[in-house]
């Protein structure tokens, strides 16, 4: 009995470590504003593929329409508007791509957890601004939409070996990206944030603040990237699997703070 009694103790236990690691318990953090440049987010095809032309004008057309308008009203985040996006990919009307996806009848997504671009709902369905806005292409091309969880430190590989045929998900778009894949037109701006516990605020106010701090952020992500590249963080680097890794890192205090996007900060901790 007293056994039984140790298990089900244990469990409460592990139950309220859990909630308390859960999503809730961002309300202990806060966002610093530590002034990084803005970034864009894009979607990226293959190389040279005739896709990135043909979601560039569907895109025209959804924002003409105001449908990315009505997206952007209901994930609170900050799409382009008319007059701001010009399709400008190479049509490669002769690449075999659109025509490898239109066979198999369905455009694979690369995503990852990400709200409020690519989340879940209380149905386990995928939803959020990308997975919306990806859904709207995909109709107007006749096709399903597949989305596929991926590592984002190898979203590129994933996409060369077709186990996806585009990364749409917050996706920074940088030299990196543009060197290996084709890339839409931006549709939404973006920058990277600190974020800490509320009661670190006093704390950390500037980038000379963080200097020899343990920073988590996203493999592969433009967080990752501002840390690598600024000479009084880099030293402080931790790579976690995704972003809301790296902000639990900051709850269970193994990190002081994770450089992350602030579309997800905005969108978790408000």
């Amino acid at each position: 009995m007293k056994k039984i009694f140790a298990m089900i103790l244990a469990m409460v236990l592990l139950c309220s470590t859990l909630v308390a690691c859960s999503g809730s318990s961002y309300s202990d953090l806060a966002i610093v504003d530590l002034g990084f440049e803005k970034e864009y987010f894009g979607i990226a095809f293959r190389a040279g593929s005739d896709m990135t032309r043909k979601v560039e004008d569907i895109t025209l057309q959804l924002i003409d329409d105001g449908i990315l308008a009505t997206l952007s009203e209901t994930y609170e985040v900050g799409a382009v508007g008319k007059g701001e996006y010009t399709p400008a990919a190479d049509p490669c009307t002769d690449s075999g791509d659109w025509a490898y996806i239109q066979g198999k009848g369905k455009l694979v997504v690369g995503i990852t957890d990400y709200k409020p671009m690519d989340y879940r709902d209380e149905n386990g369905n995928w939803i959020g601004f990308d997975a919306d806005y990806a859904r709207a292409v995909a109709a107007k091309l006749g096709v399903e939409v597949e989305f596929k969880e991926i590592e984002w430190d190898y979203k590129l590989v994933a996409l060369e070996a077709k186990d996806i045929d585009c990364i749409w998900n917050g996706m920074t778009i940088t030299e990196a990206i543009e060197a290996a894949a084709d890339c839409t037109a931006p549709y939404m701006y973006n920058t990277q944030v600190a974020v800490v516990k509320k009661a670190n605020l006093e704390k950390y106010k500037t980038i000379a603040d963080f200097a020899g701090a343990k920073l988590a952020a996203e493999g592969g992500s433009a967080g990752e990237k501002v840390i690598k590249d600024n000479a009084q963080l880099a030293s402080g680097l931790k790579s976690v699997t995704g972003q809301t890794d790296a902000l639990m890192e900051v709850l269970s205090g193994a990190s002081d703070a994770a450089i992350v996007d602030l579309t997800l900060a905005k969108a978790l901790i408000g």
